[in-house]
């Protein structure tokens, strides 16, 4: 039989060390409650097993209670919140990065102002309209000119900005170390990384849930990997009792088990469809080679790398770089073809050439396009320029029109019509447009701005629907500081009565053996 005495230590040891490890976790807690990712952990304190009593009759055997024992440290989590907050967080990264770049394609067009598209083409067209009353002054003429080189060089600006700003999305085929270094590349590395680390800790989490432990603070390092990998790209996590997890992105399989299958890469578009004019770059997988971004089956659905794609893509619904930069190379095509026409005349439907200040027909085009400018850029807003024929002698502007009711065809120095048509070019509409040329690129930059406002209201709600989420998560795993602190006096007093207890059955068990003595 054993002796009462030693029987209370053992139970008065199991209370001591229970309330020892409560008081380590709430420590643990507290000293965590800033952490980002961390989940608040609970100590699960279990009876020990019930000691049989022994007695002549079964019947009537009695139970002695054990003490506490742990049974295990919990960690506070939803797996359905977490689930609800990556889906939330995939879209906000997907806003807010659309929504910055937006911003950037706003601050290049830089409308309204002075140094824009709007007020060159003003500029220019008031330079025509001048040269229509004084077609005879050799200043007008030069400030004519002048004003063409400020038209093409705005134009091309803004054009050259843009290409820039797309370079550095996506990559660009004109600098195919661009590829490399673009947003685009940098988040594939960034979700590469992530992706080995959750693979690391899937090991270690097996590993250690295996051994009968509970790997909180790895599972919570997973956790906010997985939650800054969410804001990245589109994932679908499932998850197994045994700890590991599998990781799916775009229906791919990047991670399985305690393995990792696969990562991504970026890569430059060389193919033919998609056009890499359209979509320069292409987002893979490495091992099994599917392309994630080219419209043929799984697609990139959400989060930051979707938006670069997009921005940096040719999508006609929304105000991409590219199809900002197709929209400026239409309406500068459409005004220097015209003045063009004007200047030189067409074969159809015949329209005469305008005719010099020395009343010759004019044979040189206001503007000429150049493939040496800019070259290995495809769209001709990059190759226009005023004719250096024009730029050295302003005389062969084409003030005058052809006129077949007088003699010679030139009415005189003082004939400034064909200059006044050149003016009036800016209230025409086009069928190339759909409407003038002041109308066409107010309406491209008030859907950019309509498409910035749209992205940043998305931006600010799925920012508060995150965070509404991310409360619901944390009245589950966050650290209440004044909870914690009820639980440490109510563990330390639990530690007080205990260290009591084993020193009044100290103090019994010194004179019982005392006794026997």
């Amino acid at each position: 039989m054993i002796t009462p005495g030693f029987f209370g230590l053992y139970n008065a040891h199991r209370g001591l060390t229970a309330a020892q490890n409560a008081l380590s976790t709430i420590n643990h807690n507290i000293s965590n409650a800033n952490t980002p990712g961390y989940s608040r952990q609970r100590v699960d304190l279990m009876a020990y097993n019930a000691y049989a009593f022994p007695n002549n009759s079964q019947l009537n055997a009695g139970q002695i209670g054990q003490g506490p024992i742990l049974q295990q440290v919990s960690r506070m989590r939803d797996q359905f919140l977490d689930a609800q907050f990556r889906l939330s967080n995939s879209a906000l990264g997907r806003n807010e990065t659309t929504r910055d770049t937006l911003k950037q394609l706003e601050g290049i067009l830089n409308e309204p102002s002075t140094s824009g598209v709007n007020d060159a083409m003003q500029s220019f067209f008031d330079a025509a309209q001048a040269l229509s009353v004084n077609p005879q002054n050799a200043a007008v003429r030069s400030t004519f000119v002048q004003q063409a080189l400020d038209l093409v060089d705005v134009f091309q600006q803004q054009a050259l900005q843009l290409s820039d700003l797309r370079q550095n999305l996506v990559g660009s085929p004109l600098s195919p170390n661009s590829f490399g270094t673009s947003q685009l590349a940098i988040t594939v590395s960034d979700i590469n990384q992530k992706l080995a680390s959750i693979a690391t800790l899937n090991q270690n989490i097996v590993s250690i849930k295996a051994s009968g432990a509970a790997p909180n603070d790895l599972l919570d390092q997973r956790d906010k990997l997985l939650d800054d990998l969410s804001n990245l790209v589109d994932i679908d996590v499932t998850y197994y009792d045994n700890g590991q997890i599998d990781l799916n992105i775009a229906g791919q399989t990047m991670i399985k088990g305690v393995s990792q299958l696969d990562s991504l890469q970026a890569l430059e578009n060389t193919g033919a469809a998609p056009t890499p004019d359209d979509v320069p770059a292409l987002v893979s997988t490495v091992n099994g080679g599917v392309v994630l971004n080219d419209g043929t089956g799984d697609e990139i659905t959400s989060g930051k790398i979707k938006a670069i794609l997009d921005m940096g893509g040719n999508d006609p619904n929304l105000s991409s770089v590219r199809n900002l930069m197709g929209k400026l190379d239409t309406l500068m095509g459409t005004v220097v073809n015209q003045l063009n026409i004007l200047q030189v005349g067409q074969a159809a439907p015949p329209l005469p050439a305008g005719r010099d200040q020395n009343g010759n027909l004019a044979t040189d085009a206001l503007f000429l396009n150049d493939a040496t400018l800019n070259p290995g850029q495809a769209l001709d807003i990059f190759h226009w320029k005023v004719n250096p024929a024009i730029l050295a002698d302003p005389k062969l502007i084409a003030a005058a029109i052809d006129d077949s009711t007088v003699a010679g065809g030139f009415a005189g120095v003082g004939d400034g019509r064909n200059a006044l048509a050149m003016a009036q070019l800016k209230n025409q509409t086009f069928a190339a447009l759909g409407t003038g040329l002041v109308d066409y690129f107010n309406s491209t930059t008030a859907k950019l701005g309509i498409d910035s406002q749209s992205y940043k209201n998305g931006s600010q709600n799925q920012r508060n629907l995150n965070l509404s989420v991310e409360q619901q998560r944390q009245s589950i795993s966050g650290v209440n500081i004044d909870e914690e602190t009820i639980d440490l006096l109510r563990y330390q007093r639990m530690l007080e009565a205990t260290s009591k207890t084993i020193s009044i059955l100290d103090q019994v068990t010194q004179s019982i053996i005392g006794l026997v003595n």
